[in-house]
């Protein structure tokens, strides 16, 4: 059984996300964080329970509750978890999926390319996630199943 981690801090593209992976591998297990705390305590701690992490790129710094308001909101703390994964020389895969073509003024374009310049051991690539086109499904679904099953993990 395949894996995965979702960080994703907005509740209806979580929802959207989750929802196309059950359908369309329904096997496929999915732990999902909300925050960048959240993520990097469970990506330091456990990654080795993950076969892939799906990861956005903006995100509060806290889990959002009654008692917390979220924090500051950090328009490249998927980057922050990155670089931690790097410097603790953990192994899994990412693939970022944004909503957004902008981070701190740096287009997506290019920051795919520093990804994968930084760190070629993680960063996979990125989907572009829309509310409104499906391209993304097919994309996720292309770079998941080549991640996972050409690695011969079953579904």
């Amino acid at each position: 059984m395949v894996r995965i981690l979702l960080v994703e801090d907005i509740q209806l593209k979580a929802d959207a996300i989750i929802a196309y992976l059950n359908e369309e591998f329904p096997l496929i297990k999915i732990d999902r964080r909300e925050s960048y705390n959240a993520a990097i305590k469970v990506i330091f701690n456990d990654y080795n329970k993950y076969d892939l992490i799906l990861l956005d790129m903006s995100m509060s710094t806290f889990d959002v509750s009654v008692e917390e308001s979220g924090g500051v909101p950090e328009p490249i703390a998927g980057r922050r978890i990155l670089d931690g994964m790097f410097l603790r020389d953990i192994p899994t895969k990412v693939i970022v999926v944004t909503m957004y073509e902008n981070f701190d003024g740096v287009k997506l374009l290019e920051l795919d390319k520093e990804l994968h310049d930084s760190y070629p051991e993680n960063y996979y690539n990125y989907v572009f996630f829309s509310f409104q086109k499906n391209d993304w499904k097919e994309k996720l679904k292309n770079y998941i199943n080549k991640l996972t099953y050409d690695k011969d993990t079953n579904c």
